[in-house]
C-alpha cells in the first residue's frame, strides 16, 4: 500500500457523486461550512460564477473547472458576478441515483456534478490541503470519469447508485495525483503532505504510515532519515508542524480511530495494536486529539 493509498485509508472516507445540477437564466446556490465534509463542483457545460467567503472577488466557472473544498469552504456559486441574488434558488427533485437541483426549462446555461466526502476530522489528506483547490478535467483523467456520471444521469438502470459511489472513489484518488503533482503544490501544503514533500522525510513517514504500532525511537527513525537528531527535530518542526515523537502518536491514533469504527475489538487491544503500552496511555492521547474518549467516539460513529 503506498502513502496515498494509506492517507487515504487512514482518513475513513465515504464519498458520493448524487447531485446533478442544471441551471438556466438567473440562480443561486449557497454551501456552508461543515465539518468533516469535503465538497467537489464538476462544471460539465456553461458558465457561472464562484465567490468563496473571504476572498475579494468572484471567480469565472467554465466546463472543465474542477473546484475541490477539502474542508467545505463557505461560497457561494451563482449566474451573477455579485453573488448576491438570493431569491433565485433552484428547485430540487429525485431523479434516479441522482438529486437534480435545476432552474428553468430551456437548455442549461451551467450544468455542474456535485460530489461530498465525509471523513476523519484529523484525516492528514484533507487537512493538508489548502482552502480551495482548483483543476481542470484536461489536467487531469477525469474526462472519462465525468462521461460515465453524465451516462448515469441522463440514463440511469439497474445499480446506477452503486456505480456513482465507486465513481466518488476514483474521483478523489484522481483529484489528489493531479493536485500533488504540480509543481507548485508545495507551497500550499500542511502536516504531513508538506513533509511528505522533503526527501530527507518521505521515506520515514512512509513507514511510520506502514508500521505506526512499532516502537520508534528517536535513534531509529534518525538513521533512517539519514539526518542528526538536531535536524530531524527541526525537519518535522518546520515541514510537519511537530516533534518526531508527536507524529508518531498522531499517526497511531488515527489508525486506532480506524479501528474503532471498523472492528469490534476491546478499547484494550486496540490501543495495544495501534503502539501505546496501555489503555490508559492511549485514552490519554485520543481524548487530547478527538476531544472525547475512544469509547465516545465508537458510540458516535456506529450511530452515524
Amino acid at each position: 500500500m503506498d502513502i496515498l493509498d494509506k492517507l487515504i485509508e487512514w482518513a475513513q472516507i465515504r464519498g458520493r457523486v448524487d447531485i446533478h445540477c442544471r441551471f438556466q437564466g438567473k440562480w443561486f446556490v449557497r454551501h456552508e461550512t461543515r465539518k468533516k465534509q469535503a465538497l467537489v463542483h464538476i462544471v460539465t457545460s456553461g458558465s457561472g460564477w464562484l465567490k468563496v467567503d473571504g476572498e475579494p472577488q468572484a471567480r469565472q466557472l467554465k466546463a472543465g473547472d474542477v473546484l475541490f473544498f477539502p474542508r467545505l469552504a463557505a461560497h457561494t456559486l451563482s449566474s451573477e458576478t455579485s453573488c448576491d441574488n438570493t431569491q433565485d434558488t433552484p428547485l430540487s427533485t429525485q431523479q434516479g441515483a441522482f438529486t437534480l437541483k435545476h432552474i428553468g426549462n430551456e437548455q442549461a446555461d451551467l450544468t455542474l456534478f456535485c460530489a461530498r466526502f465525509e471523513y476523519n476530522k484529523h484525516a492528514d489528506l484533507l487537512t493538508g490541503l489548502p482552502e480551495t483547490v482548483c483543476l481542470s478535467m484536461q489536467q487531469t483523467v477525469l474526462e472519462p470519469l465525468v462521461q460515465m456520471l453524465q451516462n448515469e444521469a441522463e440514463q440511469g438502470g439497474q445499480g446506477s447508485a452503486s456505480v456513482i459511489d465507486a465513481l466518488s472513489n476514483v474521483l478523489l484518488v484522481s483529484m489528489m495525483r493531479a493536485y500533488l503533482s504540480q509543481p507548485e503544490t508545495e507551497q500550499n501544503l500542511n502536516g504531513v503532505l508538506q513533509g511528505l514533500q522533503d526527501k530527507r522525510l518521505r521515506g520515514l513517514i512512509q513507514v511510520v504510515l506502514d508500521a505506526p504500532e512499532q516502537p520508534w525511537a528517536v535513534e531509529e527513525m534518525v538513521a533512517l532519515a539519514n539526518v542528526s537528531r538536531a535536524q530531524l527535530m527541526r525537519l518535522f518542526k518546520q515541514h510537519v508542524g511537530m516533534s518526531p515523537h508527536a507524529f508518531v502518536n498522531h499517526i497511531r491514533v488515527q489508525k486506532a480511530a480506524m479501528l474503532l469504527r471498523k472492528t469490534q475489538d476491546s478499547i484494550l487491544k486496540i490501543a495495544l495494536d495501534s503502539g501505546f503500552q496501555s489503555e490508559t496511555h492511549f485514552g490519554k492521547i485520543f481524548k487530547k486529539q478527538y476531544e472525547m474518549t475512544p469509547g465516545q467516539y465508537r458510540k458516535q460513529e456506529n450511530a452515524a
